[in-house]
């Protein structure tokens, strides 16, 4: 009678009596981060089993987990279970309670596979007890760079070289697969052209740490993780107006302005206002350098130029609104509320703003444009900068208007500690014990856009091939990520695990005339289009 009573309660909690062929695991100790992780129910799941979640039996005690082959722990918590078996991807592995109960851990490594995992529990005993497991989220191996082909990506080397030496300034590039960094290359120079547009005597070769301006990729690694986290976290609806979190924002249709809207680009803005330049077009009211003076023009006076949910047009103005936004409903100024809920929990040291105001050394960043923003004497404006840039924020309405730090441009970054922030988005919403994103939030800031497929909440989209220029002929179209226009791209594609960064410095470089027209030297060369590239990764990796 008591054994059919032990088989009654364990098809109630979705269980079947456990294989004799278990393999029993090594108990490992806690760190006190993992302590940490199992008390405040960090990480990618944590579990208590058995459960009822549902009246179907063979969807309780089962969750599929993210990791990478050959990487991955389970933090256990067996309570009052003394004995207990589990399955990751059909293996069986048996667990027993530890004497004085205490929390451990058990290595799963040599049962990972790269993308999808399945977690089961098979038994336990007493079946009337509660079992504890957390999951992390998986994370990069930083360790070294593996490549099974040096010559793999001999293509991308040598169309990068063969344009460094005809006069490409650097770049950088980082591939992650299977989360493993499969390259990660430094080509050029960091510093290479004086403010004349001459070769520099001794110039300085680029690094694989070298900090670069980001530029536009700031929007994405910056402001919308912001949002997406506020958004994860029920402090904002983006479905709602703007007026209802910034109540200064009336007038002239504001009022009918969603959220979304800004991060769609289907707000009706222009593409940008030049408030660091009295002579602007929008009159002398809109000249401004001051970040107060600013913030109140972007909320009560910045106009439309057309109806809101009409088309995309890709806008500075909305993430200037979205980076005021976030530090209205946060109380901090965006790049401290970045770094302390981003940046600094994934041990970053090397994504910021205004990096010379935090110790940064001019030599380790890559510089951009040669003469402020001048194009070679071609513009000026009254607060100018002079010489060669070199890690003060190249765009002009980040820097002047708004201080350096802006929600559409001042990030600084390396390609390593932007891999890792990419990661985030990649896995679904965390990095090993942190959790940012709800992976719901990230499939509806990610999908292509009602208004145009070639935007999502914020991203760009790589579904239908029409920016191809951006992300190659072989993305899948569920690839997403963004661009810089200092000469910087990332690429986040989770159908083949594929994550890229190609940081540039294209703006530092001559400026070249024809007529009334110019343009950046840099911009000719195929490096600082991306789509090539791109194309060529994806061919090295996908062979």
């Amino acid at each position: 009678m008591r054994l059919i009573v032990v088989l009654l309660l364990l098809a109630l909690s979705g269980c079947v009596v456990a294989p004799d062929t278990v393999e029993k695991q090594d108990m490992l100790p806690l760190t006190g981060a993992e302590q940490l992780a199992l008390a405040e129910q960090a990480g990618q799941h944590l579990v208590n089993w058995p459960e009822q979640r549902s009246s179907r039996q063979e969807v309780n005690n089962r969750r599929l987990f993210t990791g990478w082959q050959g990487q991955g722990v389970l933090l256990i918590d067996m309570q009052q279970t003394q004995s207990a078996t589990i399955a990751v991807n059909g293996k069986p592995l048996r667990l027993t309670r530890p004497m004085h109960g205490t929390p451990f851990k058990i290595d799963i490594s040599a049962l990972t596979r790269n993308g999808h995992n399945q977690l089961k529990l098979v038994s336990m005993q007493p079946a009337t007890a509660k079992l504890t497991i957390a999951v992390p989220y998986p994370e990069l191996n930083m360790q070294q760079v593996t490549t099974a082909d040096p010559q793999r990506f001999s293509k991308v080397d040598k169309l990068i070289n063969d344009e460094i030496a005809a006069g490409f300034p650097g770049a950088v590039l980082l591939v992650v697969k299977d989360g493993q960094i499969i390259k990660e290359t430094a080509y050029g120079y960091a510093m290479r052209y004086q403010a004349d547009g001459s070769v520099h005597p001794e110039p300085e070769s680029m690094q694989t740490n070298t900090l670069f301006d980001i530029a536009s990729n700031t929007k994405m690694y910056a402001t919308t993780y912001a949002v997406m986290q506020l958004v994860s976290s029920g402090m904002l609806d983006i479905n709602r107006p703007l007026t209802e979190y910034l109540p200064e924002y009336i007038g002239d249709g504001r009022e009918q302005r969603l959220v979304s809207d800004l991060l769609y680009h289907t707000s009706g803005y222009a593409p940008e206002v030049h408030f660091h330049r009295p002579d602007n077009s929008n009159g002398s009211l809109f000249y401004s350098l001051n970040k107060a003076y600013t913030d109140q023009l972007l909320l009560a006076q910045v106009p439309f130029v057309s109806e809101r949910a009409k088309t995309a047009r890709y806008s500075d103005v909305n993430f200037m609104l979205l980076g005021l936004l976030i530090e209205r409903l946060t109380a901090m100024p965006l790049d401290r509320y970045l770094e302390q809920h981003f940046y600094q929990p994934l041990g970053l040291n090397n994504v910021l703003f205004t990096p010379l105001q935090k110790g940064v050394a001019p030599e380790g960043i890559a510089a951009t444009e040669l003469d402020g923003n001048s194009r070679g004497g071609r513009v000026s404006f009254p607060a100018n900068r002079q010489g060669v840039l070199r890690g003060q924020v190249h765009d002009e309405k980040a820097f002047h208007a708004l201080q350096g730090v802006a929600g559409h441009a001042g990030l600084f970054a390396t390609a390593r500690d932007l891999a890792v922030l990419m990661s985030v988005v990649a896995q679904q919403g965390g990095y090993g014990w942190q959790h940012f994103f709800n992976p719901a939030v990230v499939q509806q800031f990610t999908r292509p856009s009602g208004y145009d497929h070639r935007f999502g909440l914020g991203w760009r989209t790589a579904a239908g091939g029409d920016l191809n220029w951006h992300f190659g002929a072989y993305a899948s179209d569920y690839a997403f990520g963004h661009t810089g226009w200092t000469g910087t791209a990332t690429v986040i594609d989770p159908a083949h695990n594929l994550m890229v960064v190609l940081l540039t410095n294209k703006k530092h470089s001559p400026i070249t005339a024809n007529g009334d027209s110019y343009e950046f030297t840099g911009d000719s060369f195929e490096t600082g289009r991306y789509g090539s590239i791109m194309t060529l990764i994806y061919e090295a990796v996908l062979q």
